[in-house]
């Protein structure tokens, strides 16, 4: 007769707790949640298309807005003479305003803007008989818009008033008029 030596006899004592212990570990089927247990069940996240992140901003300091500015507008771009008047700023739904002193003849504002939207600005030169014009704006971080340029009779004192509605940052020049 022949005998099995010992470490084979004890084999399948030692194989049958470990297969069970490893299929614990990997068992893919859940239990089902108790009514009276207190954790939630784990939720399925839905796949949903969203825009993308973008870490465009809008320009928030001095420095900052002055190189939007130089990009957006470059100072004597129009190749005629330098500007009389220069600012830059931001702008929100409650607007903002510049007055503008009378120095004779025919002037022509130009403005830049941007925002998050790309949504264009209302500005308006003068009082309840100035001129108004919408101005494209260009988007943060995106595509820039043409500088928008509205001619001013400069006999009189104007105020050029610009409504947003939503942040913006702007850059405005006064040239005089080419011809006059």
């Amino acid at each position: 007769m022949r005998s099995n030596p010992p470490a084979l006899a004890a084999l399948p004592a030692l194989l049958v707790p470990t297969l069970l212990a490893l299929a614990g570990c990997t068992s893919t089927d859940a239990a089902a949640p108790s009514a009276s247990s207190a954790t939630p069940p784990a939720s399925t996240p839905s796949p949903s298309s969203s825009a993308p992140a973008t870490d465009a901003a809008l320009p928030d300091d001095a420095t900052e807005l002055e190189q939007w500015a130089a990009n957006a507008l470059p100072e004597n771009g129009l190749g005629g003479s330098t500007a009389i008047a220069r600012g830059t700023g931001s702008v929100g739904p409650a607007g903002a305003s510049v007055d503008l002193d009378p120095v004779g003849g025919s002037w022509d504002v130009v403005i830049a803007c941007e925002n998050a939207s790309g949504a264009p600005l209302t500005v308006e030169i003068g009082g309840a008989d100035g001129t108004t014009a919408d101005v494209a704006c260009g988007t943060a971080g995106g595509s820039a818009a043409q500088p928008t340029t509205i001619r001013w009779d400069a006999t009189t004192a104007a105020t050029l008033r610009v409504d947003a509605t939503t942040e913006a940052v702007i850059v405005y020049e006064v040239h005089p008029r080419a011809g006059t």
